[in-house]
């Protein structure tokens, strides 16, 4: 027997107010003399006899001191000491005054699943140690979990209570029948063997109730509850478990299993994906699921009703015993009633709140002396509080059993406030059936009507009205319920008491309307309401503000709005003489000035110090304001009453740019002019842009020269010969003839590619483009520099010329040289007033002319960026303008009639294929003009001249019309363009500052900016625009365009220093353009991504455009690597497979170069660049991009030693981020998409490769499959090998294909399913069905546009509806696509296996923010803004 410490445990505790108590113990608060320590004393009875059934046998006590001895852990109770006296066991232990866990969480109004899971692993944390230990608890409830302090910001959990514990031997077979019937296993209530896992049922019970309230197996006897265990007889109601997330019942599903094998164990818990999320959508399906609070505070509440009970029961005992042993006086029985009245009423409460109504009704019949009327500790009756809940038939019984319908609380409240409080209306018409008193006010002047308009009831507010209750009362404050509904913001409020009737322009203490009230804090409906209902709009406070002057103290724009529809004074003056002009200016926010100003307020009101407006305004500096006032025609001599005018203010607060403006303003002829010069003109603009794209030879400079010509010229000009290839000048040979022999079979098409089982795979081109495709993109190294034509177009030829009969343009003639394209994305599609012309000659076999047609519109319909919201149908608002021009007619012997146009066989089937790729993108004019680009008087070339001239005038039409400062600042470029000198760049806001120093100090930025918008539509300047370019104007577009990059980037350009990697140094690049600042210039460049900076040797500049030699090795077939792990990407277009522009992939490299510069400051990473590819040495892994396939994809390839996967999955993902953000910045209206490269076949160095596309991995997920088919080798690869070269850290982080969250789904991806889905569909089987199918009815009813006229430019209802859908967590690109499926739309769900992510990593470690941080994804150290702004 353990012999226990004999001493007198007063001796060194002091014990205080008793904790708790259970059958056989008490447990009470103790301090250690000693130290001061606080703990608390378990006093456990002794058993005296064996035979005897009251206390503890000696047994049990020592094997709960023993395992208390034990253990040791954060989330477990802690034995300090033991004592013993004749009686009882002092167990002193740890202190856990927190309280129970549940009512911790029974406190809080809202509670996720995420929240709820960091209890819970405290829980399994503490279980999970003492099942190590071999310890089983046997009595997990939630009266053993407790806080050790709960006003801590992260409570900590401690299990307490080890009564019925034992240590688990698994060699003995222990059975017992012991614990709380709500929470024990199956395996106890039918005697069988128990173990550990009786502990997990308990969990599962606990963790049921945690997050729905309910209780699983509780039935309305013990013996009920016990055979429902037995049963396993539970299950998941919609009422409770509504908002709980799958993961979530799915840990219940697996802890109650009846079979205790079966039952998952502590370890299997702490894995669980709810407990530990195995990926973002996992956790985000944690973080919106919500533990069900209303339920659970019932259950909280139900708890606490039946303690209540138990205790009364207990205390009714004691009392009668007590009295009868010592004939207790009737005072001192007087005082034991009222101990029990507490008691009583603490179960009354919780019963109310329980909505337990046969339990009060029990209670209240045993205690027939009891007075229902009293308060609880708060001064509040039992009859408030249930009118509070909403309970009717709680009420009908309190009032049966005696409670008055007028009684108050101690706030003088009744119980129609507490029930307007919340809300109840069925329970404000039961009390007023019983005649309780309505507009009855509390101890601060409120009646319930008060009440209801703060909480926002508008429903009760319509019923108290109705009932008689009168709306304009006023509380201590002379506030009435208008003005708290004004204060609060609650529109339905206010607007339910404007009819019926209350009075809008009774003032409060402050004396302030409710009017006033809105205005101040910003809520234009209810301001708007007041107006409709006879608000006095010019009501004025104690300040003598009115409702207008505080909107704009507060910058309130929708109430100013408001105010001034109505009609407010607008030079309404306060008790200083301030008019809400005043107070706009000195508050300097000049939308509120001008909204003012067109509001025709005042400029010159005084106030009383004698200042106006515009005094205020120069005094604090506001420039733009006083810019404005100026403007407008205030009076900048005025004087203040100390004789200051305002730019004495200004200069006297050394505002000197305010003070210079005021000066310039002294004389009002120049104000007049400055005026006048803002004003439009009725002259329209004179010119608009007109570009030409085109393959060399295609006669684009031809067409330009006979547009220009007149028609007396034209007899006199001379149609130039057509030379021979031997001496091609103006017109370079075919492309065919200058091209290797290329065959056009399947595996010739795609080198390295994956069709080559066209059973097996899906064929990747499409038929009608695949004869030819080759023919119109050839590889640099074939084409750039093969031959020189000094007649060609160097880069972009601009020039300003009138085209005879059509009018005035900016001619930008972009070369066909692809050496060129690196730049093209600045100037091509950046201007939707310009007109596109696509040249193409007819020489060409008809499918090398679509493919030609096909590359330049696709190239400027990917320049074109998709903005939200998406229009309906997908559809731009402005789209580009563009014409289709075939040449060469005449040497191709087209027919034509005599005195017609040419005849061309093949322009409808042309025309067609256009406009059903780039009918929704661009504006393709509805004819194919066929003609001899040098025949300039032919009827040909004067049908097109008259549609030129058509959409000029509509688009002039369209423009602005032209102001005086705008020629003014026509006519001053030259000048400036010769004082900038060298460098042609300017920032927007230099521009602004030399207009407004030089030409017009009134013109503000806003009309400057419309300014530079004009001169960019007439091509006088270019408005640069990009990530790294903002608000730049190039003054004179021909320098950058024709003469540097003209230069820069020609054919005649001397071979690079390192011609291998297109390296130059600073003097080579000086040499070739000796007239500019090279330093400035290579700014430039490198924020075009035209060139790369290596910062490291100081002088050195890659421009990969440059670059002449293939000759670099492609592949790692020749070297030895046994131990090395392959994996790789393909990116190309979804949609159509068209090469890409060829200057992507230059700026691609120069991305490159310029990450691993920033990378290779410690000599560890390396670059070598050739003509269609870089090779890349960073850290150990090694990587080659390659543009392959004839242009249409770019190659990703990484290798790496077997040990460093990781590293070459961060690479890979690096190198990738940044070509997709090359791409996006670029070409932001091109959808791209990853394939995956076979990393079997990288690793043997087979080629063809097998490429594995998106819709590969779906099916596959759909199968259950974990691998994929390579049909080329016959054999099976895993996705982990595919996608992250079979790193499992890394797979084990990343969503796949199907799993991926839909909201990861890209703009252009949804624009796509817009074009589809939004045009109603004959069957129905549109985005309407589709909402349906998504569970999401509402927004049919929202976003149906089928009755209105025009749906243009609505917004598209499948992108709202995506939006709204792909909030839920649940919401993947797998569900997406079965619903589209189920829906009979396979073209969308087709659509979507394309281009839909297959991975997606989720990495946490650090080594990718090596990568990360060290890859600017595209973006270039300079941007031009940092250049010119010094």
């Amino acid at each position: 027997m353990t012999v226990f410490r004999q001493e007198n445990v007063d001796d060194y505790y002091d014990t205080g107010e008793e904790l708790g108590s259970g059958q056989f113990a008490v447990v009470k608060k103790c301090r250690e003399k000693s130290t001061g320590l606080q703990y608390a004393a378990k006093f456990i009875k002794k058993r005296r006899t064996k035979s005897s059934r009251r206390g503890v046998s000696r047994e049990d006590i020592e094997r709960e001191v023993s395992i208390l001895k034990e253990i040791r852990h954060p989330n477990v109770i802690t034995l300090h000491e033991v004592y013993e006296n004749k009686t009882d066991v002092i167990l002193i232990l740890e202190l856990v005054a927190g309280g129970e866990l549940f009512d911790f969480l029974a406190e809080k109004e809202s509670l996720t699943e995420e929240e709820a899971t960091e209890f819970l692993k405290q829980i399994l944390s503490g279980v999970y140690y003492l099942h190590s230990l071999q310890i089983a608890h046997f009595d997990l409830k939630p009266e053993n979990i407790m806080l050790l302090d709960r006003n801590v910001p992260k409570p900590r959990i401690k299990i307490i209570d080890f009564g019925l514990a034992h240590k688990i031997d698994f060699g003995n077979e222990f059975k017992n029948i012991f614990g709380t019937p709500e929470f024990v296993a199956p395996e106890i209530v039918n005697y069988e063997p128990l173990g550990l896992e009786a502990d997990m049922w308990s969990i599962g019970v606990i963790t049921y109730i945690l997050l729905s309230g309910a209780s699983p197996f509780l039935g309305d006897t013990k013996q009920e509850t016990l055979a429902n265990v037995s049963a396993v007889n539970y299950d998941f109601e919609e009422e409770f478990f509504r908002n709980t997330s799958t993961l979530a019942k799915d840990f219940i599903r697996r802890l109650l299993v009846k079979d205790p094998k079966k039952r998952m164990t502590i370890q299997d818990s702490l894995q669980h994906p709810w407990i530990k999320p195995k990926d973002t959508q996992q956790a985000l399906s944690r973080k919106a699921s919500a533990v069900n609070m209303e339920k659970f505070k019932k259950f909280a509440a139900r708890k606490k009703w039946k303690q209540s009970v138990r205790l009364i029961s207990l205390c009714q005992r004691l009392s009668r015993s007590f009295l009868s042993r010592s004939n207790m006086s009737v005072a001192r029985s007087d005082d034991t009633l009222d101990e029990e009245d507490s008691f009583v009423m603490k179960a009354i409460i919780h019963a109310i709140n329980d909505d337990n109504v046969p339990g009060l009704q029990h209670l209240l019949g045993s205690l027939s002396s009891y007075d229902v009327n009293q308060p609880n500790k708060h001064g509040t009756p039992p009859l408030l509080i249930a009118a509070g809940c909403g309970n009717i038939q709680m009420l009908q019984l309190l009032i049966k059993r005696g409670s008055r319908i007028d009684v108050q609380d101690k706030g003088g409240s009744n119980a129609i406030y507490w029930a307007s409080r919340h809300g109840h209306v069925d329970t404000l018409k039961f009390l007023n059936e019983n005649k309780c008193p309505l507009d009855v006010k509390d101890k601060s002047g409120e009646t319930a009507l008060h009440v209801a308009a703060r909480y926002g009831h508008a429903d009760v507010v319509q019923l108290l009205c109705s009932f008689g209750s009168n709306p304009d009362f006023q509380d201590k404050e002379e506030e009435t319920p208008l003005h708290c509904a004004a204060w609060h913001g609650y529109y339905s409020v206010a607007r339910a008491l404007c009819e019926v009737g209350c009075n809008v322009n009774i003032k409060n203490r402050e004396g302030e309307t409710p009017l006033l009230t809105a205005s101040a804090r910003g809520y234009h409906d209810i301001v708007e309401c007041l107006a409709e209902h006879g608000a006095d709009l010019n009501a004025s406070d104690k300040d003598g503000h009115i409702a207008l002057h505080l909107a704009v103290r507060r910058c309130q724009m929708e109430v100013i709005k408001t105010l001034l529809g109505h009609g407010c004074l607008v030079d309404f003056q306060d008790r200083h003489g301030n008019t809400p002009l005043h107070v706009a200016c000195k508050d300097g926010s000049a939308p509120i000035v001008v909204a003012l100003c067109e509001a025709s307020c005042n400029l010159d009101i005084s106030n009383k110090y004698g200042r106006t407006p515009l005094h205020l305004a120069a005094n604090n500096g506001i420039l733009d304001v006083v810019r404005y006032l100026c403007l407008m025609g205030a009076n900048v001599e005025a004087l203040t009453l100390d004789g200051k005018t305002a730019e004495d203010l200004a200069k006297a607060e050394q505002h000197e740019h305010v003070a210079g403006l005021l000066a310039r303003l002294r004389k009002d002829t120049h104000r007049g002019l400055f005026i006048q010069q803002l004003r439009p003109t009725q002259n329209l603009q004179p010119r608009i842009k007109l570009k030409l794209f085109g393959h060399s030879g295609s006669g684009k400079s031809t067409l330009v020269e006979s547009l220009k010509c007149g028609l007396l010229r034209s007899f006199f000009r001379r149609r130039r010969p057509r030379l021979s290839s031997t001496n091609s000048t103006r017109f370079p040979p075919s492309p065919l003839a200058t091209k290797p022999t290329v065959s056009v079979s399947i595996n010739n098409l795609y080198p390295g590619c994956e069709n080559v089982s066209v059973r097996s795979r899906s064929m990747m081109f499409e038929p009608g483009l695949t004869k030819g495709m080759l023919e119109v993109f050839v590889a640099p190294s074939h084409h750039l520099h093969c031959s020189t034509d000094d007649q060609s177009t160097k880069a972009i030829d601009i020039q300003n010329a009138y085209l005879n009969g059509v009018g005035d343009f900016s001619v930008w003639e972009f070369s066909g040289n692809p050496v060129y394209f690196c730049c093209y994305d600045y100037f091509a599609a950046n201007d939707p007033t310009s007109i596109h012309i696509i040249v193409f000659s007819l020489e060409e076999p008809y499918e090398i002319q679509l493919n030609q047609v096909i590359f330049w519109l696709s190239f400027l319909k990917s320049l074109v960026s998709v903005e939200e919201p998406i229009a309906f149908g997908g559809k731009l608002k402005n789209p580009l303008r563009v014409v289709l021009v075939a040449t060469h007619a005449d040497i191709m012997n087209i027919p034509r009639p005599a005195g017609g146009e040419f005849g061309y066989d093949k322009d409808t089937s042309l025309l067609k294929e256009i406009r059903n790729r780039f009918g929704n993108d661009l504006h393709v004019s509805n004819k194919l003009f066929v003609l001899d680009a040098g025949a300039s008087g032919s009827k040909d070339i004067k049908v097109l001249r008259n549609h030129l001239q058509e959409i000029r005038s509509q688009i002039v039409s369209g423009c602005p019309p032209m102001t005086h400062l705008c020629e003014k600042i026509i006519s001053t470029l030259p000048s400036w363009r010769k004082l900038n000198g060298p460098n042609q760049l300017m920032s927007l806001q230099q521009f602004v500052y030399d207009v407004q120093d030089q030409l017009n100090p009134l013109a503000s930025e806003d009309d400057l900016r419309r300014i530079a918008q004009q001169l960019h539509s007439t091509g006088e300047i270019n408005i640069m625009q990009s990530e790294t370019v903002q608000d730049v104007l190039l003054l004179d577009p021909r320098w950058l365009c024709t003469n540097v990059l003209g230069k820069l980037l020609s054919v005649e350009t001397p071979r690079a220093l390192h011609h291998y990697r297109g390296r130059y140094t600073m003097e080579d690049i000086q040499r070739l353009v000796p007239d500019s600042d090279v330093e400035e210039l290579l700014q430039i460049l490198d924020a075009m991504d035209i060139c790369a900076r290596d910062l490291s040797s100081g002088t050195m500049v890659d421009i990969p455009a440059l670059i002449k030699t293939d000759s670099l090795q492609r592949s790692w077939a020749d070297e030895e690597d046994e131990v090395m792990v392959y994996g790789g990407v393909r990116i190309v277009p979804v949609e159509h497979l068209t090469p890409f522009p060829c200057g992507i992939f230059h700026k691609v490299q120069v991305n490159l170069c310029r990450w691993i510069h920033q990378q290779s400051t410690e000599g560890d990473a390396d670059i070598r660049l050739w003509v269609s590819g870089c090779r890349i040495a960073n850290r150990g892994a090694e990587l080659l991009v390659l543009l392959v396939n004839h242009g249409q994809g770019i190659e990703v390839q990484v290798r790496g030693l077997e040990t460093e996967k990781i590293k070459c999955c961060l690479l890979l993902d690096s190198v990738c981020s940044t070509i997709e953000t090359v791409m996006a910045t670029t070409l932001p209206g091109l959808l791209t998409v990853k394939h995956y490269l076979s990393p079997q076949q990288l690793r043997e160095h087979h080629e063809p490769v097998m490429v594995y596309q998106p819709r590969d991995f779906f099916r596959a997920q759909t199968l259950k499959e974990s691998s994929l088919t390579n049909t080329m080798g016959g054999y099976k690869e895993s996705f982990s090998s595919i996608t992250c070269f079979g790193c499992h850290d890394v797979y084990s982080q990343a969503s796949l294909g199907m799993d991926i969250h839909a909201s990861d789904l890209s703009l252009l991806t949804r624009r796509k399913l817009s074009r589809l889905l939004d045009p109603p569909d004959p069957m129905g089987k549109d985005w309407c069905l589709l909402a349906m199918n998504l569970g999401l009815p509402d927004m049919v009813a929202k976003h149906n546009v089928n009755t209105r006229a025009s749906r243009d430019f609505l917004p598209s209802p499948v992108h709202a509806l995506l939006q709204e859908w792909t909030s839920y967590p649940e919401s993947t690109v797998g569900i997406l696509i079965s619903k589209l499926r189920e829906l009979g739309r396979r073209d969308a769900a087709d659509f979507l296996l394309k281009a839909s992510s297959v991975f997606k990593i989720n990495l946490d470690g650090n080594g990718q923010e090596a990568y990360a941080s060290s890859c600017n994804s595209g973006t270039s150290y300079n941007s031009i803004s940092s250049v010119v702004s010094r």
